[in-house]
């Protein structure tokens, strides 16, 4: 084998500043497991991460410090046929590490040969049990901000959730609730609704229990939250009736009933009404009848979301674009001088979803999240010189998060 990758790692390890305490921790816990695996030598390693910073930083750290432990290793980019491609590079072994950024830095992969025997038969076999890594550390400040480098020109995730909930969140809705001139950020979550400001701090919460029951309700989290004039119209798919609310003196009071879903709020709202005992959507004007994940509807612009992964982008003067790979979490955007769509994907559960930005080009920034972005609405301080989005995402131990994406218009 070429002597190549290992002196690039070797000069990587030597060259470069200081890693991250969190990740020189992290490949202290994962080194020993990979040693007591006993591979066979050049090892090859893969880390998948939030943001491709993070990914090269803790490649290229582990390798090093496999290399250190006597197990000479090499990086392998992300891509298909992860085996395949090690087994070119000459590696004998392959470690594959899944790395995530929340309250700690964790590590999940394994480790197992990718030595084929061509002995047994026409089909090759893969030798060798995988050995499963674990590793979980405190996350220092230089470690999440590498997890919210972004590597697609123009979005940033913040590092920090700005909120965290033990329920699914089920909408979002951002403006001026009580009349300070300062945004707010309402969401539903579970059975409740809640005020936050803009730093994430709980300003008022109502339970939804009170009203009346759907006679088919969705078994999902869905419904939708519009901020018009100082009230919050809420609209929930396990209620009958929706209500009204306003912020008075730190409480969420009644100010009437509602008058049912919408996609996007005042001048510009679509009504719609929701499907018994789904969480999908259908309008109730227009030509369109068909069942939809959600939507919005901005400036002219409309955004229909459906349940294939596609969605219709209608622009003024009746242009309409298809798009396609988009999840429920979209929303139109004002950006710079235009108007954009940032969408997640249409994967249904991703260990880590991805927001992209659809503009009227081909350039698509884009930025990875872990869990599954189900909501997305402009953050309460965004402004046309400085964009931003808030993200309702669903993580994997059942709960949810408000995460805040960044960028330049």
């Amino acid at each position: 084998m070429s002597a190549g990758p290992l002196l690039t790692i070797a000069l990587l390890a030597t060259a470069s500043p200081e890693p991250a305490p969190s990740l020189e921790a992290l490949a202290g816990q994962l080194v020993p497991e990979v040693v007591a695996a006993r591979p066979e030598a050049p090892v090859a390693v893969l880390v998948q991460a939030p943001s491709a910073a993070l990914a090269d930083a803790s490649s290229a750290l582990l390798a090093a410090r496999l290399g250190e432990a006597g197990l000479p290793s090499l990086v392998l980019a992300a891509g298909d046929d992860a085996p395949a491609r090690a087994r070119a590079l000459g590696a004998r072994s392959l470690v594959s590490v899944r790395i995530q950024v929340g309250a700690e830095l964790g590590a999940a992969g394994e480790v197992r040969s990718v030595w084929r025997n061509f002995w047994a038969g026409r089909t090759p076999l893969q030798s060798g049990p995988a050995r499963v890594l674990t590793a979980a550390v405190p996350v220092d400040r230089t470690t999440q901000q590498l997890a919210g480098a972004s590597g697609g020109g123009g979005l940033t995730l913040d590092p920090a959730p700005l909120a965290r909930f033990s329920d699914r969140t089920a909408a979002l809705a951002t403006g001026d609730l009580d009349g300070d001139g300062r945004p707010e950020l309402a969401v539903l979550v579970g059975g409740e609704v809640r005020v936050l400001a803009a730093s994430g701090e709980l300003l008022a919460q109502r339970t939804l229990v009170e009203l009346p029951p759907a006679a088919a309700p969705a078994r999902e989290p869905f419904g939708t939250l519009c901020i018009v004039e100082g009230r919050l119209l809420v609209a929930w798919a396990r209620a009958e009736t929706g209500l009204v609310l306003q912020l008075q003196g730190g409480q969420l009071v009644r100010a009437g009933g509602g008058t049912g879903p919408s996609l996007g709020c005042g001048e510009s709202a679509e009504p719609a009404s929701f499907v018994p005992g789904a969480a999908r959507l259908v309008l109730t004007r227009g030509p369109e009848r068909d069942s939809l994940w959600g939507g919005d509807a901005r400036g002219g612009h409309r955004l229909l979301l459906f349940p294939d992964g596609t969605a219709r982008w209608i622009s003024p003067g009746a242009q309409v674009r298809l798009l396609r790979d988009v999840g429920a979490g979209a929303a139109l955007l004002p950006w710079g001088d235009g108007m954009r769509v940032a969408a997640s994907s249409a994967a249904a559960a991703p260990v880590e979803d991805r927001l992209r930005l659809v503009g009227a080009g081909g350039d698509e920034p884009s930025v990875a999240v872990p869990g599954r972005i189900l909501q997305v609405r402009p953050a309460p301080a965004a402004t046309a010189s400085a964009p931003a989005l808030v993200l309702g995402v669903w993580t994997s131990d059942g709960g949810s998060e408000l995460r805040l994406v960044r960028g330049a218009p």
